[in-house]
């Protein structure tokens, strides 16, 4: 769990750990709904005999919402994929500066993403596929360029938070050792 970091906290950390906590509530939500739909369906098939038809393309859709929610998160906590070579090898003022240089980089290839997520979605809201009743499929998919843009945002906040010049803008994770 998110707990705010013992060191000097800027408003920009701040907001990065408020969405990080959202994140997470939305992630405990989306494992809630996953397991409570898994054992519904279960207890259809072998006690009613009866079978979902929309469960499966539902539990997929979960699992993407689940994984872009995580990668949001990742980023938050600044566990994303990284170059990690040049934090081992260059001085702590130098490696400072290539973050910066790597989360600016980030930055444009989500936003990339993010661009061609909404050229994605755009194309499939032209599809009449539904998920539930009336609900269009593409809702589901919305989480794509939404979850580039959730991202990004982290990205983004965390480059503010290198120009506030807080010390660390990693938020302190319970559990973990400094």
């Amino acid at each position: 769990m998110l707990k705010e970091s013992p060191t000097e906290n800027s408003f920009l950390q701040n907001v990065n750990t408020f969405l990080g906590k959202i994140e997470i509530g939305l992630l405990c939500l989306i494992i809630a709904m996953m397991l409570g739909l898994a054992i519904l369906k279960i207890v259809l098939r072998y006690v009613f005999n009866v079978s979902l038809l929309w469960s499966d393309v539902m539990l997929q859709h979960l699992t993407l919402w689940l994984c872009f929610l995580g990668a949001a998160v990742a980023t938050c906590e600044r566990r994303h994929i990284s170059i990690d070579v040049l934090s081992r090898i260059l001085p702590g003022k130098i490696t400072r500066w290539t973050n910066l240089v790597v989360d600016c980089v980030a930055l444009i290839v989500v936003g990339i993403l993010a661009y061609y997520g909404f050229i994605f979605l755009q194309d499939e809201k032209s599809s009449e596929a539904v998920l539930i009743g009336s609900v269009p499929l593409w809702w589901a998919k919305a989480i794509i360029p939404y979850g580039f843009v959730l991202i990004g945002i982290h990205i983004a906040l965390q480059i503010g938070i290198h120009f506030v010049g807080a010390r660390s803008p990693r938020p302190y994770v319970e559990g973990e050792s400094d």
